[in-house]
């Protein structure tokens, strides 16, 4: 297992892409607006994300892993972003559909961020973290005792 990497299947950009793509459809075909538009919203949102996944994406490579969920780790990473999530990448990715959602002000928006959550929780987080438990051992139990899955 160790050797494979967790066995995720569908990269999580492709499935938060997809998700987005799904959304946007929806609100350009079929719009179900809950609020106004919060362009001036979504800016600084869209920014965090960005910065949030460039910054975990930074230590992860730094540290030698492979940032791709189907590679196996060759360390394990609890330096910057690491340090308050044990899943900083999937975090930027939903404060990113968040955005979308604000810019757009409408329900699939939404519907999307918590399909992402959802999608992203059970087919990649489950499977990293029972990947990095096997790999990692009592090192892995102790971070995931300290440090939060998502905030």
């Amino acid at each position: 297992m160790s050797e494979h990497g967790p066995g995720v299947r569908i990269p999580p950009p492709v499935l938060v892409a997809v998700l987005l793509a799904g959304a946007w459809a929806l609100h350009r075909l079929v719009p179900v607006p809950i609020g106004p538009p919060l362009p001036g919203f979504a800016m600084p949102v869209f920014f965090a994300a960005l910065a949030l996944t460039g910054w975990a994406l930074l230590v992860l490579v730094k540290a030698g892993n492979d940032p791709r969920p189907d590679r196996p780790d060759t360390a394990m990473v609890e330096a910057g972003p690491f340090r308050f999530s044990r899943n900083p990448i999937y975090l930027g990715f939903l404060v990113g559909i968040a955005g979308f959602a604000l810019h757009w002000g409408d329900l699939w928006g939404w519907v999307a961020l918590l399909l992402g959550h959802l999608l992203l929780d059970r087919l990649v987080v489950a499977k990293e973290e029972a990947y990095l438990a096997a790999r990692f051992g009592a090192a892995y139990d102790a971070y995931r005792g300290r440090v939060r899955r998502w905030i």
